[in-house]
């Protein structure tokens, strides 16, 4: 990074992807798995209903997250987009498909939290199955994370190539990025054949997503050093 716009961009980007790991890790994971009580039907039922203020902040933090990730995707295309450009319009490409899948998807979960006050539906549907059709509607939610879950491993293929080659982040976050994306997409395929969540690789890949925004905001700050520094230095 030679220029103050590379480093603004660097910044931006490294504070946009510190912020999706909480909320991704809050919205997607914790909160899901809190409402859902594996095996017992009347808890998870009963945990939607207690609950649910904390499924309307989960529905928040997914908008939050494609709405952060829109603008992540933007900073890192403008980033290293000079080191691939077909790369670079493939990471945007992936994130652009990923966003609406995810938004929809939310859907189900709204639709959920409806039911149980419908009195147009429940004068329709028994209170058995508007229970039912709730639950199918969080297997649907659960389905649809998984659908997104590829993109999700997609667009970091591309990005782990740009960064393995800009030359001013370490390299092997690149190859960490690739594997992680590798991870994700065989998530997708495992759960989909196997129809079971059991075999969830990416837990375990994740490592170059939590490296390349520290890395990103350390060489912006090193880069604006050295700019100040020569500043200075031309200044006397």
């Amino acid at each position: 990074m030679k220029t103050l716009n590379e480093i603004r961009l660097a910044r931006l980007a490294g504070c946009l992807y510190l912020l999706l790991i909480p909320v991704g890790v809050f919205g997607i994971l914790y909160i899901p798995e809190f409402i859902e009580v594996a095996g017992n039907t009347s808890a998870t039922l009963a945990n939607l209903t207690d609950h649910a203020t904390t499924v309307r902040l989960s529905i928040l933090c997914a908008f939050a997250i494609q709405l952060t990730q829109l603008f992540l995707v933007i900073a890192l295309y403008y980033l290293l987009r000079s080191y691939g450009a077909i790369a670079a319009l493939f990471m945007v490409l992936f994130t652009l498909v990923t966003i609406p899948i995810a938004l929809f998807n939310e859907l189900s979960h709204i639709t959920a939290l409806l039911l149980p006050g419908s009195d147009l539906l429940s004068e329709t549907f028994t209170p058995q199955q508007l229970d039912s059709i709730t639950l199918l509607l969080l297997e649907l939610h659960r389905q649809g994370i998984m659908i997104a879950h590829l993109f999700w491993g997609l667009w970091l293929m591309p990005m782990g190539y740009l960064v393995y080659r800009c030359g001013f982040l370490p390299r092997v976050i690149g190859v960490l990025l690739i594997i992680a994306g590798i991870g994700y997409c065989l998530d997708t395929v495992t759960f989909f054949a196997f129809a079971s969540d059991r075999y969830l690789i990416a837990q375990y890949t994740f490592l170059g997503e939590v490296l390349l925004p520290l890395a990103l905001l350390w060489q912006a700050y090193r880069a604006k050093k050295r700019i100040v520094s020569d500043f200075n230095q031309g200044s006397e």
